[in-house]
């Protein structure tokens, strides 16, 4: 069942610092009393930044694209025995989208079902990433999780929203353990959403995706970042499960956000073979402390 990321609501203790952050990087900004939002592409709003104290993840937006995707959904959670619980009308207005229900899933992560994402009044235009990001069939990107138990929030994601495995990362690490990671796809991007056990981290999320159109634009982000003395927290590189050339820098919230070009995709399932990776990347993507 095709549904995809349509839009991430972070919870943020500076509103300020992320407008900054988020026009360096290339996004269209819009400030209000109710928030920060953010485009990057014909959709009105596909980030909304709300200020409080806990710097992480506030919900997942997932695109069910049509009325009986919309509904099959919510039958099949609530077989499972998932609560779910409608939205009411001024979250819908604030996220540009005619309804949505939502549930909570594996750490503790809430996950919005909604129909109808608006497009805004203009095209998306941006100096800074003038070739566009990638989304259309593929979502917004993706997010990856801290998790304590990555086998049972990837069941839970297979289970809930139909989500097929793309592959596993288990890398050993410097300090003798190893990191455990479940990637997982409910579209062609190679990854929606990921778990990892064993690298660390206060906050629920790891890091949020977004996919660039043309490398350069993915170049000139990085000397962008580092220019403005943004921390890097791991330097340009390819990754071995999704061939993504990309860098993660530190976010204003402290969780990392990765910017990247050329993922994979997974147009046919039926040929899709996962996989064991005993590396995260081919090349590059070198942690930095901080």
């Amino acid at each position: 069942m095709l549904i995809k990321t349509g839009y991430f609501g972070l919870e943020v203790t500076s509103l300020d610092a992320w407008e900054r952050f988020a026009g360096l990087i290339g996004l269209g900004v819009e400030r209000s009393k109710d928030g920060l939002f953010c485009r990057i592409d014909e959709k009105a709003r596909r980030f909304h930044f709300v200020e409080g104290p806990t710097d992480d993840i506030a919900w997942i937006g997932w695109d069910a694209g049509n009325q009986e995707r919309f509904d099959q959904l919510r039958s099949h959670l609530e077989s499972l025995g998932v609560a779910t619980r409608d939205g009411d009308e001024a979250s819908a207005r604030l996220r540009s989208v005619d309804r949505f229900f939502y549930f909570v899933g594996p750490v503790g992560a809430r996950h919005e079902i909604a129909l109808g994402l608006e497009d805004a009044g203009s095209p998306f235009v941006s100096d800074k990433v003038p070739h566009g990001f990638v989304t259309g069939d593929q979502g917004i990107g993706h997010v990856a999780f801290n998790s304590n138990d990555h086998k049972g929030d990837e069941k839970f994601m297979r289970e809930a929203l139909f989500a097929q495995l793309s592959d596993y990362i288990y890398q050993p690490m410097p300090d003798g353990s190893t990191m455990h990671a479940s990637f997982l796809h409910t579209g062609p991007r190679h990854h929606s959403i990921a778990f990892a056990e064993g690298l660390g981290g206060e906050s629920k999320l790891h890091h949020f995706e977004l996919e660039m159109s043309k490398l350069e634009d993915v170049e000139r982000a990085y000397e962008r970042v580092q220019a403005a003395g943004i921390p890097i927290g791991l330097t340009l590189g390819q990754h071995s499960n999704d061939r993504i050339v990309s860098f993660y820098a530190y976010t204003p919230s402290k969780f990392m956000m990765e910017i990247g070009y050329g993922g994979v995709r997974i147009d046919d399932e039926d040929t899709w073979e996962p996989v064991i990776h005993d590396r995260i990347s081919e090349w590059g993507h070198e942690f930095q402390a901080i």
